[in-house]
């Protein structure tokens, strides 16, 4: 039988499900990964991702090797980047992201 590819196998594994230890309430989400910070932005993933090096994105928390967003943080940013015209003198300097 052929192995299943990284993208399709199943999250969280039916061994970790068993290992864990469900909550009844936990409360409001308060962090989310980078693609679902992606998603309620309206972006794309790899613009947050450049944002993180380059500066000029929301606010990120890093927790041993995972990114993770405050939704706080990211209501602030989208916040921050409101305006009532195109020559708004206090826009933010976001770099354009180019991909290669």
């Amino acid at each position: 039988m052929a192995e299943k590819s990284q993208s399709q196998r199943r999250w969280p594994t039916p061994d970790i499900l068993r290992r864990a230890k469900f909550v009844d309430d936990a409360g409001p989400i308060r962090f989310v990964d980078t693609e679902a910070a992606a998603r309620y932005l309206a972006i794309e993933a790899h613009t947050l991702e450049c944002y993180r090096s380059l500066g000029g994105g929301p606010v990120f928390h890093k927790f041993g090797k995972w990114v993770r967003y405050a939704v706080d943080d990211l209501d602030a940013w989208a916040e921050s980047c409101r305006r009532a015209t195109t020559a708004s003198p206090a826009a933010p300097r976001i770099l354009p992201i180019d991909r290669i």
